[in-house]
């Protein structure tokens, strides 16, 4: 028969030993709470009224590599002073004032936000950059090392690079090829994206050929000497974006500068068109192209202009 322990001890504890332990630890849990909220609530607020005192006078709508587009345009002093101080540079490639000021002109008439594609990165891009402060500037050039080089050290200018397959002295070839691919791979109007044209440009980004381009460019590649790329293709690229726009002004002001060379004169005149010429000035030559219809299959609609003025009258 076994037997039981009957030394059991049965401790008690007194109720109010437990509650006095838990009440304190829950005093301290809110106490900590509340603070830590308290907290949060003051940083939020805080963070929000500096962001909205710091945003709120803006009212400046941004696009690509955040550029500014809408606004009023820029007093005609601050376009004056950005001039004169762009031609007076010591730089042996910069713009004269002559070549300047008519690009200048079409850029503060130019509906905003205005569309500006420029070829070539040059001492002049800066300035371009500011006079269309309000618009969309883009800028193409050859070398993509400078081109993203030029990005980091100017991060609101929008550079894209691109290769370019021509050479001056294939010049009388290749305006030959195009003008017989009139109705192909080379036709005036067309989505240069899907295109064979040996002139044409077509590895840009999408957007580039989706923008109403409202003023053009043409100030690279350089082109110097015989296998150099030329500017065929940036000539014939404008033509064809002019000529294909989708909407906007149907009018695209096109720049070509050096005009006085072979290799610039003779693709302005094939692609761009005497007709088109309104002004030029030994080294820029000024045409404005309009936009024609998708089966159109000319370049120029009089193929037998023959202007031999230095100096043709201005139009819009």
């Amino acid at each position: 028969m076994k037997t039981t322990n009957s030394n059991t001890k049965l401790i008690l504890l007194h109720p109010y030993i437990q509650k006095q332990g838990s009440s304190n630890r829950l005093w301290l849990l809110a106490f900590v709470s509340f603070f830590t909220i308290a907290f949060l609530l003051t940083l939020i607020y805080t963070r929000d009224s500096i962001t909205t005192k710091t945003t709120a006078p803006s009212t400046t709508v941004t696009g690509p590599a955040g550029s500014a587009i809408g606004g009023p345009p820029l007093p005609t002093t601050v376009v004056n002073t950005l001039l004169h101080y762009s031609s007076k540079s010591n730089d042996s490639y910069h713009m004269t004032y002559s070549e300047l000021k008519p690009i200048s002109d079409v850029l503060r008439k130019c509906s905003s936000p205005c569309n500006f594609l420029v070829f070539g990165l040059t001492q002049e891009t800066l300035l371009w950059k500011s006079l269309n402060h309000n618009g969309r500037t883009v800028f193409i050039d050859e070398n993509r090392y400078y081109a993203a080089y030029y990005e980091e050290l100017h991060p609101e200018i929008d550079a894209y690079d691109v290769q370019y397959t021509t050479k001056i002295s294939e010049t009388r070839e290749l305006i030959a090829s195009a003008k017989e691919q009139i109705r192909n791979e080379c036709r005036p109007v067309q989505n240069l994206l899907f295109s064979e044209c040996k002139l044409g440009i077509n590895d840009l980004p999408n957007h580039v050929y989706e923008v109403d381009w409202d003023l053009i460019l043409i100030d690279g590649p350089r082109g110097d000497g015989p296998d150099g790329s030329g500017r065929m293709q940036p000539i014939f690229t404008s033509g064809v974006l002019a000529r294909s726009k989708k909407g906007g002004n149907p009018k695209t002001h096109i720049f070509v500068h050096d005009y006085y060379r072979d290799v610039e004169k003779m693709s302005g005149d094939e692609f761009l068109c005497k007709e088109n010429l309104v002004e030029y000035n030994d080294t820029l030559a000024h045409f404005v192209v309009e936009r024609m219809e998708e089966n159109s299959f000319q370049y120029c609609r009089n193929n037998n202009n023959n202007i031999t003025s230095t100096k043709a009258s201005s139009s819009s």
